[in-house]
């Protein structure tokens, strides 16, 4: 009980607050985590098709494929700084993978005469990221 003049908060109503924020969390938390593996999808699909136009602008002034990323430096603006974003991200089948690479990198999809020049990110293309 409570004296004359004094102020505060009793133990039930601390443990009902406390009780309540949890649940609180027990939401926000799954939200915010669904939220980062979009943008890093976001993220990886803009970059990768960035680097695929830009793949297919060295492929028209050049008259071949390139071999590395690093070629493409004259087409994509600040080529060193692109990077994938570490974390989840989210393919299309309902896959989420896990990027771990700290760049991208080019690989030829397809066999002769029907194959292209793609960036990719963890193997995967541009197209094959999204929700």
């Amino acid at each position: 009980m409570r004296g004359l003049g004094e102020r505060g908060f009793t133990m039930l109503e601390v443990l009902i607050t406390v009780t309540l924020l949890g649940i609180i969390a027990s939401f926000a938390v799954p939200r915010f985590a669904n939220a980062t593996s979009l943008a890093n999808t976001a993220k990886v699909q803009s970059d990768l098709a960035a680097l695929d136009a830009a793949i297919a602008m060295y492929e028209i002034e050049k008259g071949e494929e390139p071999k590395e990323i690093d070629d493409l430096s004259a087409y994509v603006m600040d080529l060193g700084k692109l990077k994938p974003p570490k974390g989840t991200c989210q393919l299309k089948d309902g896959e989420t993978v896990v990027v771990d690479d700290t760049s991208y990198s080019i690989k030829i999809i397809g066999t002769f005469p029907n194959q292209q020049t793609r960036a990719v990110c963890e193997e995967h293309t541009a197209g094959e990221f999204g929700k």
